[in-house]
Order: structure tokens, then sequence, then C-alpha cells
């Protein structure tokens, strides 16, 4: 692990946790709406032409599942399972399209390796330079300077906001600007992914923020206060194709057209994204014509196949299927929180996994066209067959699930439910975020412990909690959660990304494992710029993974993404790192 070290006011002890983008092969699937048959493989031909003065200027419509903690890219606080609203106000140095393929954005160029724009010192001690766009400016019209970014990292790098460990910024330990334009950044030691900063995660990825709204206020030192200003939510002023025009708590969010916006001015004026918790009224908004498209998390397969029904005949929409979304159970390890002190043997854990029954879950929810997996990684990897060999396996099997068990000397009840190692009952508790189909979810998985001899009972965590990392890590067995998967949620169980209150309950960890030899091997594949060397360290990572199993993988879930046929631009992902509104600026409706 790394010494802690000084970062202007503050010291701050840096835990490296990051990941690197790589070309993945994933057999994508989409779906017309007018297809009554089984996912397809194409994209359905887009009919006319961008917007004219013809064409309608209507508000664009977007359905979120809840709602955002925070417009910013990166923020003191996230909301796990919610769509990725903030992405139509913020711009960053670099972004990626539907395929994980990197670009620039506010950047000219993104710097290459063995450059002058990325040099690698000697002793390992790296530097990456960014030049930036001529005429950007913030919401306000106030020019952005590569100052702007300097005072994000100073921001972003305090402890004291609970996330200053998270890449990149944990990596980084000199942000400077030469001038206006230039965004020089010092890194202690190699960082595979330093020229791709942005992220999904709102506590992870880096962006500037504007010094003349908020750095009188942080220089104050009252950080409550800052992390609390409206200018996180209410007030926000961004970089991105849509501007904040208002927003009405816990209904909705409304934005208009950025006439500066760097790749230029979207083609649809005005947007207005809605909070919805419920995927039946989120069809229900599709079918009716009030919305026009809907984001992650929210409409299922089973609702998809509804939408596919109603919208067949007129044409009226479609629906499509990325397999990107991974889904896990998180096994808990807080000894104050744990259903039975059982959990720490190994063999209960093997027990958790030989006795869900994956198949059943994917055959009722996902019509079989989830991706199972026993590992982290996706099996669509294109070094998966280098991985796969390390990785043990636990089949459906409920009666060796019994064994394992009974080789624990688990006593069991007349009613055939087993005890504690201290002979007393306990119940193993199986949390799963709202949802309809999660929901459906939870009651196979609890019904097959339950099949076992466990007393298993399902847990559902409300929408209004999403945003609560500590009710979100305060479960006594396992959190069935999707998650980012591929190569980024290697990171997931790290000591970095643990939930406590010294993070302000951010993190991914939520189950509190820990392994020395695992958080060993991150650091060791962060280091690493050799590509074949990554893919051997991924492969232990899994091995240890596999063995210790603090999650019980289960799959490779579509992201499903219906939009009404009279809206151009939703694409098919083929990346996890490709953000459904990356190119929100170039949707436009049919003519």
């Amino acid at each position: 692990m790394k010494a802690a070290r000084s970062c202007s006011n503050q010291e701050w002890s840096p835990i490296i946790s990051t990941w690197i983008t790589t070309g993945l092969i994933l057999a994508a699937i989409m779906i017309g709406a007018c297809a009554p048959a089984p996912p397809a493989t194409s994209v359905p031909a887009v009919r006319g032409e961008p917007a004219t003065s013809g064409t309608p200027s209507r508000t664009l419509v977007i359905i979120a599942r809840g709602e955002p903690p925070s417009l910013a890219m990166r923020a003191f606080q996230a909301a796990g399972g919610n769509s990725n609203s903030h992405s139509v106000f913020n711009a960053t140095l670099d972004n990626v399209d539907e395929h994980g393929t990197p670009r620039p954005e506010l950047a000219e160029a993104l710097p290459e390796l063995n450059t002058d724009t990325w040099r690698v010192f000697p002793d390992g001690r790296m530097e990456t330079t960014y030049h930036l766009k001529p005429g950007l400016t913030w919401h306000d019209g106030t020019p952005l300077a590569a100052a702007d970014f300097v005072f994000a990292w100073r921001v972003y790098a305090n402890p004291a906001f609970g996330t200053s460990s998270t890449p990149p910024v944990g990596e980084i330990a000199e942000a400077l600007a030469p001038d206006n334009r230039t965004l020089l950044l010092r890194w202690e030691r190699p960082f595979a992914r330093a020229a791709l900063l942005r992220a999904q995660s709102q506590i992870e990825g880096f962006q500037a923020l504007p010094r003349h709204i908020l750095e009188e206020r942080y220089l104050e030192g009252d950080y409550e206060t800052f992390s609390n200003h409206l200018f996180w939510t209410r007030e926000y002023m961004g970089l991105g194709p849509y501007r904040l025009d208002r927003w009405e708590p816990g209904t909705s969010i409304e934005g208009v057209a950025f006439d500066q916006f760097v790749l230029g001015r979207p083609k649809i004026p005005r947007v207005r994204i809605v909070f919805m918790a419920d995927a039946n009224s989120a069809v229900a908004s599709l079918l009716s014509g009030e919305a026009h498209v809907a984001l992650d998390y929210l409409v299922m397969y089973d609702q998809a196949a509804t939408l596919q029904q109603q919208w067949g005949p007129t044409n009226g929409g479609t629906v499509l299927f990325s397999p990107l979304l991974y889904r896990l159970g998180v096994v808990q390890f807080r000894p104050e929180l744990m259903a039975t002190p059982a959990i720490l043997d190994v063999r209960f854990r093997q027990a958790l996994a030989h006795g869900m029954d994956k198949g059943t879950i994917n055959d009722a929810l996902f019509g079989g066209q989830a991706i199972v997996t026993d590992g982290l990684l996706s099996p669509r990897s294109d070094y998966y067959a280098a991985i796969e060999p390390a990785i043990t396996k636990y089949p459906y099997d409920a009666r060796r699930a019994q064994q394992l068990l009974e080789e624990m000397g688990l006593p069991r009840q007349p009613d055939g439910l087993y005890l504690g190692l201290d002979g007393q009952p306990f119940s193993f508790e199986v949390m799963v975020l709202q949802n309809p189909s999660q929901e459906s979810e939870n009651a196979i998985i609890v019904e097959g412990y339950q099949r076992i001899g466990m007393n298993a009972v399902g847990r559902i965590l409300p929408v209004a909690q999403f945003a609560d990392g500590q009710a979100r890590a305060s479960y006594t067995g396992m959190l069935t959660t999707g998650a980012a998967g591929f190569e980024p949620d290697l990171s997931r169980f790290t000591p970095a990304r643990i939930s406590r209150p010294e993070t302000r309950w951010q993190g991914t960890n939520y189950g509190a494992w820990l392994s020395e030899a695992y958080d060993r091997l991150w650091d060791a594949y962060n280091v690493s710029l050799d590509r074949s060397e990554q893919i051997q360290v991924m492969a232990q990572m899994e091995r240890i993974l596999s063995e210790e199993l603090p999650q019980i993988p289960m799959f490779y879930t579509p992201l499903v993404t219906p939009y009404v046929d009279a809206l151009v631009g939703p694409a098919l992902r083929t990346s996890r790192v490709a953000d459904n509104m990356g190119r929100i600026h170039e949707w436009y409706w049919r003519s």
C-alpha cells in the first residue's frame, strides 16, 4: 500500500482503486419492438433526417429510476441503482461512445503513452497533459479555465468528503494549470487509466468545478456546509449539452439546450427527467406517449416484453437489450451485523453458492437471455479464456449445499431448519433493492435457501433509501444487487471501497470483506501498463474471489432501453462504460 502524502492544506491517504477500459467482445442483443420473437442481433434502420424547422420542438421526457443526490459527475454521495440522469448536464475531458471507444470531449486530444502528453519517468512517476478546446464556457457564460480542474482536484482530494481515495483522484499527486487551456496532472506511479478520467459512478471520475461559484465557500473550511451547497442540486452549473432550468424535488428535473455546448447545440431544445420507481408505471407512460425513453435499471426484461407486444402492431417503439449489468450477491462480513458467525466459514458460503438456482432465475426473469457467470468478469470478454481456468465453480446442487452445512456441524431442528453453531436459530436475510423483477428474483433465491434447510427471509430496500449507503450496507445475510461488472468492479472488494462512516457510507464493498492478498493484486493490476500482465493478475484475483466467496456471482443481465418510434438516437451499447445518453445532443425527432 502507498504511504500518505500531503495535498494542499489537507493530509490524506489514498488507496488505489481503478480500472482500465479495454476492448470487450460482447454479444450485445437488440430487440426491435415489432419483433415478437427472441432478441435479434441487428439495429433497426433509422428513418428520417435530423430535425429542421418543420420538426416538433416538444420536450423530450426521460424516465429515470430515482432522484439523483446531485447533478455532479463526481459527487459526495451516490445513489446505487439510479439512472445516470446527471450526465446530460455535464461534459468532461474525455468520453466514450456506445462501444466504449474513448474520444476527447473538452480536451483537444487524449494523452498518448510515450509521447509528450503522457510521460513515464524512470522512478515510476507519470505526467499527463490535456489542452482544452478554445471558447469553452460554463452554463452561465463564464469561461472554463484549466484552473477549474485544479480547484476540483483540491476539493475531491480532501478526505473530509469521504471519496479522496477513489480513482482517479486518489492517484493524482498534483494538478497544475500552466496556462488557461493546459492541465498538467502528476501521478505518483504508473496508472493504466490515466488518459480516461470519466466514470459512470458518481463517486469516481474527474470533472471541473466552477471556481467563481464554489472557491470562496470552500476556503471557508466548513466542509459540511460546502457539500450541502445548493450548487450540487437545484443551482447546479455544468458544461454539458443541457443547462438546468428547474428541479422539482421528488418529481422531475428540466433542462434547456446549451447553445455553447462543446459538441454543438442539442437538436432537441428541452428535456424533462421524471423520477419513477415503478416499472409498470414507466411502461404505461411510454405506451401513452407521455414519456419517450426510459433509462437504465427501471424497465426489466418482463416489462420489456409487454412493450414489445403493445408496440409491435403499430411500430410504436423499440427496445434495446445490452447484456452489461452484472448481478451478484454480496455476503455480510461485519460481525455486528451478520446473521450467524457461521458465515465466516467458507463452507457456509459455498453452500450459498450451490443453493442458488441461477438457471431458474434466468428462465423466469430474463427468458434465458442473461449470461450466467461463475466469476465477476464477463464470460464474453475477449480475455475470458485466460481467466476461466482460475475460477472455482459451484453449480446448483441442493444436496451438496446441505452436505457442506452438515460438515460444519450445524444441528437441525425437527422442522428441518439448521441452527447456528451455538445451537440457536438464526434467520438469513437476503436483501434486494425495490423493483418488481428484483423482488421476484429475491423470492426465488429465498425459496431455494429454504429448500436446503436455511431459515432465509427476504427484505426489500425501498427506493427512498437507495442513496443511503448505511442502509444498503445494513443487512444480516446477503445483498443481491446490480454492479458495473467487468474490470471496473474488481475494485469492489478492496478496503478503499468499504462503505463506512469515514467515507460517508460511500463505496461498493457493502459486506466489508478484507483480503490483503486480493488488495495487493489490485494494486499490481493498476500499476501495470502491460496488458498480458494485467490479465494474469485478473486471473489471480478471480481465483481468490471464487475460493473465498465474498460474493456469489449470478449473471450479466440486459440493460433495457425502451424508446418511442418518434425519437431517433438511443443506441445499442456493447461496453459497460458507455452511457446511454452519451450522445443525447445528437438525438432528434423524426420529421
